[in-house]
């Protein structure tokens, strides 16, 4: 435990790593890991009491919301390219694990505001974890996890988007193959030159330590929140389809995620324009925020606000036709909107640029 986290040094570490294990800190309390239990026998005094730990929680809300506040807005890349080209030339983990070429297509999960880092994740599965995650009767072998993260964005209308990449990791279940690490096979690459994290297979270990805590959930820490999924009459499913972006409103405590298509998932992929083809699909889904029951520090999904649609036909003249619509109430029931509104809306989800996903 000195090791990992010394408070006779941790003076000398920069802000932001001080920061990272603090928080770590505070939710190894909370899941009564730590202190270890024959440890706090011999020291009862090592075990904090709930009001220290509500301070140590409010100092770093507090410097969370003032690193939030800081963050300059950074001119919008020039490119949206997002699926790297030969992805099957990326070394593999120093564990051996291969890189899983086509996540970029796996669907959604679910989407983490991660405050205590300023980042932004997506959760996506392959079709077997999807299901898993849908029927809640936990996680069979073959079921692979990938969380995408991104530096979180200020834009300049105050909400806060993906940015740039930062890195993706993967769980892969395979009870016997991965016996040794709690049934999961465990995997990350940084940066969007995809390069492998750890210096060794043990660097494995480093994430089921993390995870262990959450043995009753299969040491998967998001959560699967039922009201998640939106549900009602809607002219298709958008958790069918692939996340474009994902866009925080902490004014709101709203979290959103655009989805697309076949069609617009490729142009918003590859293009900088807004200037989607004719057959291309959007919507985007948002929710109320709630704190992530697993992790001080994040917020998830909970109630769906509303879902929007936007789709584009070939109109006269040779421009594009767009059509708008909202949906909100539970069930999803549309709404009317002026033109004007519609009109709005359809320029704003078709702006949102597409994550990177390489």
């Amino acid at each position: 435990a000195r090791q990992h986290l010394n408070f006779s040094e941790i003076g000398m570490l920069p802000a932001a790593q001080q920061k990272g294990l603090l928080y770590e800190a505070v939710n190894q309390i909370r899941f009564h890991a730590m202190p270890l239990p024959a440890y706090a026998r011999l020291h009862p005094s090592a075990a904090l009491a709930p009001a220290q730990v509500k301070a140590i929680e409010d100092y770093l809300r507090a410097a969370s919301e003032s690193d939030a506040a800081s963050a300059k807005l950074q001119p919008p890349s020039e490119t949206r390219t997002v699926l790297a080209a030969g992805a099957h030339s990326v070394a593999a983990a120093p564990n051996g694990i291969p890189f899983p070429e086509g996540y970029q297509h796996w669907k959604w999960i679910s989407t983490t505001d991660r405050f205590d880092n300023q980042s932004i994740r997506a959760v996506l599965g392959n079709p077997i974890a999807v299901q898993a995650a849908r029927d809640h009767r936990g996680w069979p072998d073959g079921a692979m996890l990938a969380k995408v993260a991104w530096v979180a964005q200020p834009r300049a209308d105050g909400r806060i988007e993906a940015g740039s990449f930062w890195q993706v990791e993967f769980m892969i279940r395979d009870q016997q193959k991965y016996a040794a690490t709690k049934g999961w096979g465990w995997a990350r690459w940084r940066t969007s030159d995809l390069k492998p994290y750890g210096k060794g297979a043990q660097f494995a270990e480093e994430c089921v330590g993390c995870h262990a805590p959450l043995r009753d959930s299969d040491y998967i820490f998001t959560p699967i929140h039922p009201d998640a999924a939106p549900k009602g009459d809607l002219p298709w499913n958008p958790l069918q389809g692939d996340v474009i972006t994902s866009i925080l409103d902490r004014g709101a405590a709203s979290i959103s995620t655009l989805y697309g298509n076949d069609s617009a998932v490729q142009y918003a992929r590859s293009h900088v324009d807004s200037n989607y083809p004719a057959g291309a699909s959007v919507s985007l889904v948002t929710w109320n925020q709630k704190d992530d029951e697993n992790w001080f520090g994040a917020r998830v999904p909970g109630q769906v606000k509303s879902v929007e649609f936007v789709n584009v036909a070939d109109g006269p003249d040779q421009r594009p036709a767009y059509s708008y619509q909202r949906y909100s109430g539970s069930p999803l029931t549309r709404m009317g909107v002026d033109p004007a509104t519609a009109e709005e809306r359809t320029a704003y989800l078709l702006s949102l640029r597409a994550a990177g996903m390489p």
